[in-house]
C-alpha cells in the first residue's frame, strides 16, 4: 500500500493522533475535584452498605451538626434527632437490596453536591419492591 503523505507529515500525523488518544495529566484542581468526588461517593456507598445490614451508625458518624435529610415518605426534612430515631428503627432490618449509580458531582470551594440514582428491589424487612430514587 502506498502512503500518500510524505514521511515527515506521516510522523507528525501519527504523533498528533497518539497525543489525542493519550489522556493528559490532570491539573491540581482537577485532582482535587476527583479526590473530593471519590471520597464523597465512597462515603455514600458505605452508608447504604451499612444500611443494608440494619446499621445507620456510619451514617450518623458522618453527618454534620447541621444535617438535614428528607426521605420521600417524610413531609419535611429531619435533623440529627430524626436520623437517630431512624437508626433505632433500622436495627434488625437487614434485608434491603439496592443498586447505586453516580450521576454527577459539583464542587465549589469546600461545598460539594453529589447526584446519584438508586434502585431498591427489596425493603429492609424483606418485602420485594421496585423503587427508583434520584438523590442529591
Amino acid at each position: 500500500m502506498h502512503n500518500p503523505l510524505p514521511k515527515k507529515a506521516w510522523l507528525v500525523t501519527l504523533f498528533l493522533v497518539s497525543l489525542a488518544a493519550t489522556p493528559l495529566a490532570m491539573t491540581e484542581s482537577e485532582e482535587a475535584y476527583a479526590a473530593a468526588r471519590d471520597e464523597i461517593w465512597a462515603k455514600e456507598q458505605a452508608i447504604y452498605k451499612a444500611r443494608s445490614k440494619g446499621d445507620l451508625n456510619y451514617y450518623r458518624q458522618n453527618a454534620s451538626a447541621g444535617y438535614k435529610g428528607w426521605p420521600p415518605y417524610q413531609e419535611v426534612p429531619g435533623g440529627l434527632t430524626y436520623l437517630k430515631n431512624m437508626a433505632d428503627e433500622m436495627v434488625g432490618q437487614d434485608q434491603e437490596k439496592l443498586t447505586m449509580e453516580l450521576v454527577d458531582f459539583a464542587l465549589s470551594g469546600k461545598t460539594a453536591v453529589i447526584y446519584y440514582a438508586t434502585h431498591r428491589t427489596r425493603m429492609p424487612d424483606g418485602e420485594p419492591v421496585d423503587q427508583r430514587y434520584a438523590i442529591c
